[in-house]
Parts: C-alpha cells; structure tokens; sequence
C-alpha cells in the first residue's frame, strides 16, 4: 500500500497592499485617491476579511466605528426607515461601506450590509485613518460626508415612494 501524497500548506498574511497595487479599480477608487501618499499605510493596518456569499456583515444599529474597503464581491446595503426596510445600493470592489461610523468615530450603524457573494474587504479602524494630514482628514470627510447623504436621499425616496401607495 503506497502512501498518501503529503500536502504542505503555508498560511500567509494578506497582502493587502499589493493586491490594490495590482488592481486597477482599487488602485483608481476614490479612498486610495483620497488618501493619497498615506493609502498604504492605512490600509495596512486595516484587517483583511472575507465573508460568505448571503453573509451578514452588520445589521442596521449594531455597534460600529470602522469603515470597510471593498476589495472584490458586492455587497447589498439595506435600511430600515419607520416599518420600510429598502435597499439603498450595491457596494462593489473599490467602495467603501460604514461611512456614517467613520465620520463619528463610533455609534451604531447606520445601515445593513449583506454579502452578495463571497466578499474580500479590509476592516478599517478609526486609527487607521488617523495621522494623515489635515488636507486628506478634510478631503475623505468630505467625500464621506457626500457618500452618506447620496445613500440617505436613496432612502428617503424609496420610503417616500412606498408610502405613496
């Protein structure tokens, strides 16, 4: 009787940074672009995940402060307003996710996000984003501050549009 082939397996940290470096869409997405010469030093010390396809990544008023970096897959951002639950969009690799937590620096979160598929993404802690410079502090709070309110409008309507029946 022969033996078994014997597999070796080596677990490696991700290399978050390369891989952006690789990728044109996450190299060219507005965060890396806003973060300017500090994106990889931010990113990393981000956390490197994944979650399952259907996957919930966080509930709507879970406890939350971080903001997450969408490196592949889709993720489905839903909102519950009074008893209407709609969903507000889809974050794609390049995107950015938990936008309101960020800007306060904790709270609950202001939205569902839910993996459409499997989902790649980089965790981000408030300490992450701090030390860069007042001129990028400024330009990524304005960015998400705009990103925050294009995702609440998309709620308002579609609520809007629901009660009119």
């Amino acid at each position: 009787m022969s033996e078994p082939p014997v597999v070796k397996v080596e677990l490696q940290r991700a290399d978050v940074t390369g891989r952006i470096s690789r990728e044109p869409r996450l190299l060219d997405s507005v965060l890396v672009k806003t973060l300017g010469a500090d994106w990889e030093r931010v990113l990393r010390a981000g956390q490197a995940k994944r979650a399952a396809a259907r996957a919930v990544i966080f509930q709507q008023q879970d406890p939350g402060d971080t903001l997450l970096f969408v490196l592949s897959g889709t993720v489905r951002l839903f909102a519950r307003k009074a008893t209407d639950t709609v969903e507000l969009g889809i974050a794609h690799a390049g995107d950015v996710v938990g936008e309101a937590e960020a800007l306060a620096g904790q709270g609950r979160r202001a939205m569902s996000a839910v993996a459409n598929e499997i989902v790649e993404f980089v965790e981000l802690p408030p300490a992450a984003l701090s030390g860069v410079g007042p001129k990028t502090t400024q330009a990524l709070e304005k960015w998400l501050k705009a990103l925050h309110a294009e995702r609440l409008k998309a709620l308002d309507e579609m609520t809007d549009f629901l009660n009119r029946w």
